[in-house]
């Protein structure tokens, strides 16, 4: 039956040539810049469109009256709505191109089968990672799911499982930890490869909970070393690379914004670094440059968690297989929940939001924010008194 469905709200059909309401069956193909990474900017924006080609089809014929909407056509009326920031576009754009687009493009969306969906998606996973898989997964079902708001399909074929079995290890592996000996042994390590600044960073990592992007982001304004605080700026708090290029924009969410105290420990080490270069930002690499997060994994926390061999024979083992940066950042909360500091006072450290958390928060910010320092204080002595080492992240680790 045709489909008489109308245009988006918001959606101008000048943009759509040919549009995908019209009862003619046309595979669109995206402009070659269609995908093209955007000018990096901050906070969000509308990607921009996809221009159609008309191409002859060549798959079989639908018999009878049926209007067919083609998937690619579908993507060209559904990129126009989003408002997603830089990054999300990049990814976005990456997994349409590479992996959707292909396999699905060309074909009617009511013919997209739930069968053939999984199917797919079980033999993407002998040819990627997990969270690759994940990833294109969730993007064809927001995909088709806003198909099924249009009334342009009954119902989404795509169906992911539930965890169970091996998926439930693989979501342990998501929110692993590390004890403070391990992070400093990660410190230590990178600090052999790298010198002590991106030692320290792996620290701060896992003593503020802080993001990648935050902390890549950070100023020298940022550390105010008298109030022993670090401060995640409102517009340019987060450190974005999109295809290779780096911007500033504000942190992920409203919540982020905000001020991390910082245990004695810690204020002084960062305190110290700083009088050993002269650069604006914290982090950096050995040149001053931004951190690259793609290179700093490979070429340093790679070695410094599943072991390596040194130029000299210095054997370091495995640490932990498949800890990640991030998991320092549930490092942290673990830590938090160890220490039995409340919910609340968790949330705002991480940036997290919680119903009613300045209410609440108020009454208890310094009793409790006094303990918390305390114990992370507690900790960062533990680590060091286990290793047998001098108090700072500047020796690399013994073999």
């Amino acid at each position: 039956m045709t489909n008489r469905h109308p245009t988006p709200t918001g959606t101008s059909s000048a943009h759509l040539e040919p549009t995908v309401l019209t009862p003619t069956r046309v595979i669109t193909t995206p402009h070659p810049d269609a995908y093209a990474s955007p000018e990096p900017e901050s906070g969000v924006g509308t990607p921009g469109p996809l221009t159609t080609v008309p191409t002859p089809h060549n798959h079989p014929t639908h018999q009878g009256p049926v209007h067919e909407v083609l998937l690619t056509d579908w993507v060209q009326l559904w990129w126009l709505t989003l408002e997603i920031g830089p990054n999300t576009t990049s990814h976005y754009r990456s997994l349409l191109k590479n992996h959707i687009l292909p396999r699905w493009g060309a074909m009617p969306m009511h013919l997209i089968a739930p069968s053939d969906v999984t199917l797919w998606l079980k033999a993407l996973n002998e040819r990627y990672a997990r969270a690759t898989v994940t990833s294109i997964g969730k993007l064809l079902a927001l995909v088709l799911a806003a198909a099924v708001t249009e009334r342009h399909l009954a119902a989404n074929p795509v169906h992911l499982p539930r965890r169970r079995g091996r998926e439930r290890d693989h979501h342990q592996e998501d929110q692993m930890w590390a004890t403070e000996h391990e992070v400093i042994t990660v410190a230590r390590r990178i600090t052999h490869l790298a010198g002590p600044t991106q030692g320290l960073l792996i620290i701060t990592a896992a003593y503020t909970g802080m993001r990648w992007g935050e902390l890549a982001a950070l100023t020298r304004t940022a550390h105010n070393h008298s109030a022993a605080t670090l401060t995640v700026h409102r517009e340019r708090g987060n450190l974005l690379e999109v295809d290779g290029r780096h911007s500033y924009g504000p942190p992920k969410t409203a919540a982020s914004v905000r001020t991390v105290t910082l245990p004695p420990f810690l204020n002084a080490l960062l305190q110290q670094d700083q009088s050993r270069h002269t650069h604006q930002t914290l982090f950096t690499s050995l040149r001053g440059n931004n951190l690259r997060r793609s290179t700093f994994s490979r070429r340093l926390w790679a070695p410094a968690t599943r072991g390596t061999t040194l130029p000299d024979g210095t054997v370091w083992p495995p640490l932990k297989a498949g800890l990640t940066f991030h998991n320092l950042r549930h490092t942290h909360k673990t830590w938090l929940i160890e220490d039995h500091i409340p919910d609340v006072a968790q949330a705002r450290r991480l940036g997290h939001t919680l119903k009613g958390i300045d209410d609440v928060y108020a009454h208890v910010a310094d009793s409790v924010d006094a303990r918390l320092l305390t114990a992370l204080e507690a900790r960062w002595h533990r680590s060091l008194t286990h290793h047998a080492l001098p108090d700072t992240t500047s020796c690399p680790e013994k073999p």
